[in-house]
């Protein structure tokens, strides 16, 4: 792979590995290609090292060795200060709980990413919690709507300054079947209107209706589900 890159690829690891004692590997040489509008359904066990392969992926910890590649820069080799802003940019990261800050309203944590990258965020607010359906709890705190509409929030702040990726690590695992359906709904406009190249990982059969190429993690190594 290297400096090159990866054509229409939008994110592409090849020959992934992490150790944590130099002994036991978590992963041993994962490759994932995904291409713009596109899902990867990354099943595992806890324990499998998902949430290992997500951090990589978004350049929230170095592999022991191989790459990564986002838009077909290589981040592997970026210093924290250029990979703290392709995190901000470039990728977007939905997580179990939904980690809104409380004492924001759910306008005000879709605006912070666009307000951390100083950027204009009135308009682009108002179109996420329309598209998102958030629109009438815009003022309300994370605490005074459902968890489900939480997570929906937390999807619409990943996509605030329009990332190329987004990483969602376990999304519906803490929802009942109403909010898990609106959480994959959530991701599939994420996909259809803002063409953002997903990695789901779960464990929890209820994404199995999320339209994704799926995969196994097994073992520290990543096959395509048959």
């Amino acid at each position: 792979m290297g400096a090159a890159g990866m054509p229409g690829r939008v994110i592409a690891a090849q020959d992934v590995w992490k150790s944590y004692d130099g002994r036991e590997e978590v992963l041993r040489g994962v490759d994932l290609d995904v291409d713009p509008g596109e899902s990867a359904l990354v099943w595992g066990e806890n324990g499998s090292g998902k949430t290992t392969l997500l951090s990589i992926l978004g350049g929230l910890e170095p592999p022991s060795r191989g790459f990564v590649e986002v838009g077909g820069r290589e981040i592997t080799s970026l210093r924290e200060k250029h990979l703290a802003r392709v995190r901000l940019l470039e990728i977007g990261f939905v997580f179990q709980t939904h980690r809104l800050l409380e004492d924001l309203t759910l306008e005000e944590n879709v605006a912070l990413p666009l307000r951390l990258a100083k950027r204009p965020a009135e308009a682009r607010v108002v179109e996420l919690l329309e598209v998102f359906g958030l629109t009438k709890l815009a003022s309300r705190r994370p605490g005074e709507v459902s968890v489900g509409e939480s997570q929906r929030a937390a999807v619409a702040r990943a996509l605030a300054n329009g990332p190329r990726v987004l990483l969602a690590d376990e999304p519906t695992a803490s929802l009942d079947p109403k909010g898990t359906a609106a959480v994959l709904d959530a991701l599939r406009i994420a996909r259809e209107n803002f063409g953002a190249a997903e990695v789901v990982a779960a464990h929890d059969s209820g994404v199995r209706t999320l339209e994704a190429t799926e995969y196994v993690l097994e073992d520290g190594r990543l096959r395509k589900r048959a």
